[in-house]
């Protein structure tokens, strides 16, 4: 039986356009997407365009969504409040060992509160370590030690369950009182690769409640930004009705290859940030559904102050951060500001948080160490460490030389 054509026409086509999109320069798509970009200015043609795909059989699109700012809107800074508060927590890890003395995993929280105003006020820091050695939470169902994914989504949870904590103990500082944390809001954790990922995005989504019963202006940093999601959504706008497919829409045709970064980096002048927009994506769905404050948007900031160099980046804020304009212009306006003390695209009280987190390879060596001794001390059996090993010998030969 031959070929059969007809069947085949369709493949020819897409694979002919996706040749000649990967044959065009990122120049050329970025020149495309700033044109789209710029004309993409009636909000309630794309918020129907939107709901076309929401409402239809294709799930392929990840892309944005305005909330009420036009897209191609760019917004400058104001001044800095006179005083705020500016709160960061970050986390580290010890991952569990099979070849360990005795088996267990470490994560650290690193705390740190910074006060802007005219007191010059010290800052105030915490850090939280959590040895965990218990079989309930050290094994998974089929009694294999928890991955790395398990230990990770956990410290992400005690990460922001830590940020709410000092969110509350210091609401009667300096209002606004920013929470700053290390990378994306929008957490999601399956059973496939994660122990109780159930449990943990229930306590996950419990932290977020408690953040907004603080009413804190939450925001999630990410400074590499790689998101394709606006690209996406400019993509979406250029296809006609009857092309709103799960095919067109499973990359982003002429501007595959694009990120927002590089968009953004030609949009935003110093200190200006974009519209606020929210990801379209089931798993923002989930969190919609738990209430309309807890929906996770985002904006692009430039936090370059370098006309000629921007360095762009994104922040991830709930719904009753993004729906508050003024709340905003305050964000925007203490993350540019500290940024500046460091002279650098991270922001100053982030970089302390990350440094009072940090484990080091020696603490790791040195916590085994502790652990190997509290078990000897009680007799009990441990797969001991060569340095340690070398350490007992030292010991013993130093008892013998005593004993003569």
């Amino acid at each position: 039986m031959s070929l059969e054509f007809d069947k085949v026409a369709d493949q020819v086509e897409r694979m002919g356009r996706h040749l000649s999109y990967v044959n065009m320069s990122l120049e050329d798509k970025l020149a495309i997407a700033l044109e789209r970009f710029e004309a993409a200015t009636d909000l309630e043609a794309i918020h129907k365009r939107i709901e076309l795909v929401r409402r239809s059989d294709v799930s392929g699109y990840r892309g944005a969504a305005p909330y009420d700012e036009p897209v191609p809107s760019r917004f400058n800074p104001i001044e800095s409040p006179e005083s705020a508060t500016v709160i960061a927590a970050d986390g580290s890890q010890i991952y569990p060992d099979q070849h360990a003395a005795v088996p267990y995993y470490l994560t650290n929280i690193g705390l740190f509160a910074y006060y802007h105003g005219p007191e010059q006020r010290l800052p105030d820091q915490f850090t939280d370590p959590q040895l965990v050695y218990a079989p309930l939470l050290l094994f998974d169902h089929e009694r294999q030690l928890v991955n790395r994914e398990t230990v990770n989504a956990r410290r992400a949870v005690a990460e922001m369950q830590a940020l709410a904590n000092m969110a509350w103990t210091l609401r009667g500082e300096a209002r606004p009182l920013v929470a700053l944390y290390d990378g994306t809001l929008l957490k999601y954790y399956s059973d496939r690769e994660v122990t109780d990922a159930r449990q943990i995005m229930s306590d996950y989504h419990g932290a977020l409640v408690h953040l907004h019963d603080t009413q804190a202006l939450l925001a999630g940093y990410i400074d590499a930004t790689r998101s394709r999601v606006v690209i996406s959504l400019l993509h979406l706008l250029s296809l006609a009705p009857e092309d709103v497919t799960q095919a067109n829409l499973e990359t982003d045709g002429d501007l595959e290859g694009l990120h927002d970064a590089a968009l953004f980096g030609r949009v935003l002048g110093p200190g200006q940030r974009s519209a606020v927009m929210i990801q379209n994506s089931p798993h923002n769905l989930t969190y919609r559904r738990r209430g309309e404050n807890y929906e996770i948007g985002f904006f692009y900031l430039n936090v370059a102050n370098n006309p000629f160099r921007a360095e762009i980046v994104r922040l991830d804020i709930p719904v009753w951060v993004g729906r508050d304009k003024e709340a905003v212009e305050s964000l925007q306006a203490l993350i540019l500001e500290q940024c500046a003390i460091q002279n650098s695209q991270y922001p100053y009280a982030l970089t302390r948080a990350d440094e009072l987190a940090v484990v080091s390879h020696t603490d790791h060596s040195h916590l085994d160490e502790m652990i190997a001794m509290e078990l000897l001390k009680y007799n009990l059996p441990v797969r001991q460490s060569s340095k340690l090993e070398t350490k007992g010998h030292a010991r013993g030969n130093r008892q013998q030389h005593r004993l003569r």
